[in-house]
């Protein structure tokens, strides 16, 4: 029997407060505009990034005959890409990329294989919840997560005591993908306070380990406690909510102020009303490009508010693998069929021109427990392409509207997912000066029948040019 999300979080804010460890601080940095539908900003250079140091020379590489899918509207496609230490030279034909490699690089045959940036998983509790999946250990959690593909997470509940797990274990060398910290400031009623005063928004403790923001709880997580304009139609309250409209935006606007990205979990479309209204209120018409405040599940959106967000350039930040055929029910018990169209509004949001980042939520991938997922890049692009959480599964229309395309969630997985923890200078496209953090599939997930999406394989995972997975079908890809 899995564990229930509520029992395995309640208790958590005895754990939350706690002393602060000292690191630097980033500086203001340049933000470009944010990414509409199917694009992203180009990156620009940061001079917060923190290298890679090493007493070895740096390893040079270059991966040929490849089938590059760069994430970058300057350059597509490629089919060579050129490594020294963690940082990518080169990127172009083989030619070109070979002409320009330091002559003592290793030469790897990619075989034709796409190679695209690592997948970066925008919401998840891969290591801090990974009891609820199983791995008896952190370690376990990230050799998961790099076999699926994930070179980048972003741990969205993470207490003094995660943290301080996070530290140790990049000190110890086992932080072997990066990973975005959100810090919590309440779980259900129970309100921890600003219990980080001590640590400064986006700090980075070293290349694989930042804070990324601050995390909120609007209102409850569960669809039949989401809190609601008018009430659900299978019972007569409105659901619950764990702050007052003045109370929200009082907080919203003193973390605000201090620089902090705010990542608010909300589900009702009440709730969302809430958090759009403290944003704006602490934005004052300045533009959220700056900031990056994010809204977090978005289980029940009008029409108006997909607008709003679009015109506050508020990021939707979306699961998935959420509000598939295995969920209908619930689901429409609880809004009725006038309200359906609000749910799971992934194409809409996107096509709107919400900037928006794609997402797992796992181990809390909201699936039934007959189709669990297994948290894989491309398990989550197959439902969120087809809808599907099993082959034999037939979603329903609500579902079928807001089916993404592949390119779109690549996208939405890749470099939208960078922007939205500011990094968009450092990953998310494979261009020159950017991190080595790359993925080779076993086929090409643009060609493969949608119904074969989610077979296609991880055979090799990069992170700061070094593999940190080599499938057993991997041959002579890793160096």
């Amino acid at each position: 029997m899995p564990v229930s999300r509520r029992g395995f979080l309640v208790g958590l804010s005895a754990v939350v407060a706690g002393g602060a460890l000292e690191a630097c601080a980033l500086g203001a940095s340049t933000t470009p505009t944010p990414p509409s539908a199917n694009e992203a900003p180009t990156p620009s250079a940061d001079p917060n990034r923190t290298p890679a140091t090493s007493a070895a020379p740096p390893v040079a590489l270059v991966l040929r005959n490849a089938t590059i899918l760069t994430m970058d509207p300057t350059r597509p496609a490629a089919d060579a890409v050129a490594i020294v230490g963690d940082t990518i030279t080169g990127v172009g034909t083989e030619a070109d990329v070979l002409a320009a490699a330091p002559p003592d690089a290793t030469i790897i045959d990619v075989e034709g294989r796409v190679l695209l940036p690592g997948f970066n998983d925008a919401h998840c509790h891969r290591v801090g919840d990974r009891d609820v999946s199983g791995y008896d250990s952190a370690e376990t959690a990230i050799e998961e997560a790099l076999k699926g593909g994930w070179t980048s997470i972003s741990e969205l509940f993470v207490s003094q005591e995660r943290l301080d797990e996070l530290q140790a274990l990049d000190a110890a060398g086992h932080l072997r993908l990066r990973v975005n910290a959100y810090l919590p400031v309440n779980y259900l009623d129970d309100k921890f306070g600003v219990w980080f005063t001590d640590y400064r928004p986006h700090q980075v403790f070293s290349p694989r380990l930042r804070i990324g923001g601050v995390k909120i709880f609007a209102d409850s997580a569960w669809t039949n406690e989401m809190y609601m304009t008018k009430p659900h139609t299978d019972h007569p309250d409105r659901g619950v909510v764990y702050w007052t409209p003045d109370e929200l935006t009082d907080l919203v606007r003193s973390l605000h102020d201090d620089g902090w990205q705010l990542a608010t979990h909300t589900c009702g479309d009440s709730a969302h009303d809430m958090v759009l209204d403290a944003y704006e209120a602490a934005l004052a018409g300045a533009s959220n490009v700056d900031h990056r405040h994010r809204i977090d599940h978005l289980m029940a959106v009008r029409d108006d508010q997909v607008q709003r967000m679009a015109e506050l350039a508020i990021i939707a930040s979306f699961q998935m693998t959420w509000f598939t055929m295995d969920t209908t029910p619930d689901v429409e018990g609880t809004v009725g069929p006038d309200r359906l169209p609000w749910i799971g509004r992934w194409r809409d949001l996107v096509e709107a021109g919400v900037p928006s980042v794609a997402s797992t939520d796992h181990p809390w991938d909201d699936l039934a427990d007959a189709h669990r997922s297994d948290g894989r890049a491309m398990t989550a692009l197959a439902v969120a392409v087809t809808r599907k959480p099993a082959p034999d599964v037939t979603p329903a229309q609500w579902q079928l509207d807001q089916r993404l395309s592949v390119e779109q969630v690549l996208e939405l997985t890749t470099r939208a997912a960078a922007y939205a923890t500011f990094e968009e200078d450092l990953k998310g496209s494979i261009r020159t000066g950017l991190l080595a953090d790359l993925v080779v599939l076993s086929d090409d997930p643009r060609t493969v029948p949608v119904e074969d999406l989610a077979d296609v394989s991880v055979l090799m995972t990069m992170v700061g040019g070094k593999a940190e997975y080599c499938s057993p079908n991997a041959g002579q890809l890793c160096p």
